[in-house]
């Protein structure tokens, strides 16, 4: 693992401490319909990001060759007066909901100010960004997103400690993130720039053009559209039907999910496009399983915890409040489970294919997902959305494996077989799945399994070496 990689992953979890301890805070102060406000606000931010990016980023990491300095300078004219139109736009529809009644003004501030600080900075953000990730410059990336992840969620901690109403607090520590993230992330790229390291702004022959590179963008800006579409299922399902208490439990159960994973989860996914973009289509399928095995290793044990440490939360820090959210964390964690197999299966056939082939893959998946969602959740209720995405973003992983081996002659190979023993068969799994059957029973031993699991991480490489070992003298000894 090179030292970028790890200082990504040491910025990532990091900023995964900061945010587990802040998550606590709020969940404490806040009430669910107040949680679920923040969620939404948060959210609509980034899916208005994801429509201003329009998978520009990604287009310019995946291909092979960089775009002029001519092109990158029109392309981020154009993100600017796009920018500029949706903030104007989320303004004018907040206010609106305002005036009808349906939203009070403070809360306005969450919805205005929120948004635009995800907006409007990030017209100067995309472009060296992609430098810094076609150079492989993830420590860079890492400190500067690592620490604007940190101040996003320990800045409002700060603001309520002060005082300030809560949707002040969370839209003043969005902006003053998002805006150092932008400045240290350009100051990183202009270091590269000016080393001479880096190609993506300086190319003789502008290679591809501006209409390439936004009809590529198209196709992954429909992926990354519908990823986000089933992340926030239970703000465009369960709000409307079932209320916003029940959309802040399912808000409060997927912010521990994403915490408990997202350190590994965020570090291979970046990593894996500019990895396998270098690698001959040959040996790509071996670089999907090790990537896929380094991602179980470092996910799959928190997650196995992770129901544990809600309900000890709950008891101790919520007063109870979030009972609900402790039913639905199992159902997400199995959810995850999955879903590690389908990061870095999406990494590769984001390489490996064409755009809009990864977004035909996603949309079926979206459907399905969509489908089981409303169906199960006119049987079961409001928990039927996490039990069907239990079950159905299995489906996903059968999509990517098929779209891959449309796309790569050498993919034959790829298959459930090799996938589910590198994704489960893991000593490590094993090792906190006893753990966390020991604080099923024993629920005071919390803090001593908690203590313990890093042991899981140590004991997989002596286990995995041990069975191979011992594996071989059964095959010598059963040879004639």
């Amino acid at each position: 693992m090179s030292s970028g990689v790890l200082g990504l992953g040491l910025a990532n979890a990091l900023a995964l401490l900061a945010a587990v301890a802040a998550a606590a805070v709020y969940a404490r102060w806040l009430e669910p319909a107040e949680f679920a406000q923040w969620a939404l606000a948060l959210g609509l931010a980034r899916a208005a990001q994801l429509l201003l990016d329009g998978g520009l980023k990604m287009a310019l990491v995946r291909r092979q060759d960089a775009p002029s300095t001519a092109v990158l300078q029109r392309l981020v004219r154009i993100s600017a007066c796009i920018a500029v139109l949706l903030t104007l736009l989320a303004v004018l529809t907040t206010l609106a909901v305002v005036h009808s009644g349906k939203l009070d003004g403070a809360s306005a501030v969450l919805f205005i100010g929120i948004p635009a600080a995800y907006l409007l900075s990030y017209p100067g953000l995309f472009a060296p960004l992609a430098r810094l990730e076609r150079a492989q410059r993830f420590g860079d990336i890492g400190r500067a997103e690592g620490g604007s992840v940190v101040l996003e969620f320990v800045l409002p901690v700060l603001g309520l400690w002060a005082g300030l109403p809560f949707e002040w607090a969370f839209a003043a520590a969005a902006v003053a993130a998002r805006g150092l993230r932008t400045f240290w992330v350009r100051q990183a790229a202009g270091r590269l720039v000016d080393s001479g390291s880096d190609n993506a702004g300086a190319c003789v022959n502008p290679s591809p053009r501006t209409h390439v590179l936004l009809k590529e963008a198209g196709g992954m800006q429909l992926v990354a559209g519908l990823s986000m579409l089933r992340d926030q299922m239970h703000l465009w399902l369960v709000l409307p039907w079932f209320g916003a208490h029940w959309a802040g439990q399912y808000g409060l159960a997927l912010m521990a999910c994403a915490l408990a994973s997202q350190v590994a989860v965020q570090t291979v996914a970046r990593v894996s496009v500019p990895a396998l973009r270098s690698t001959e289509p040959a040996a790509q399928w071996p670089q999907v399983l090790a990537r896929l095995r380094t991602l179980a290793l470092f996910t799959l044990p928190p997650l196995a915890l992770l129901p544990a440490w809600m309900a000890s939360l709950n008891t101790l820090a919520w007063d109870g409040r979030w009972e609900l959210a402790v039913l639905i964390v199992p159902w997400l964690c199995l959810r995850m489970v999955a879903g590690v197999a389908t990061t870095v299966l999406g990494s590769w056939l984001l390489v490996a294919g064409s755009p809009w082939r990864n977004a035909q893959a996603h949309a079926a998946w979206t459907a399905c997902e969509a489908a089981a969602a409303v169906l199960a959740l006119a049987v079961f209720g409001p928990m039927g959305l996490a039990i069907s995405g239990a079950l159905s973003a299995w489906f996903g992983i059968a999509l990517f494996l098929h779209a891959t081996r449309a796309s790569v002659s050498s993919a034959g190979k790829a298959g459930w077989g090799p996938l589910l023993r590198t994704l489960l068969l893991r000593p490590s799994l094993a090792a906190v799945l006893a753990l966390a059957g020991w604080v099923y029973l024993q629920p005071q031993h919390l803090l001593l399994a908690t203590l313990l699991l890093p042991l899981a991480w140590l004991l997989e490489a002596p286990v995995r070496r041990w069975l191979r070992v011992q594996g071989m003298q059964t095959l010598l000894a059963a040879r004639p």
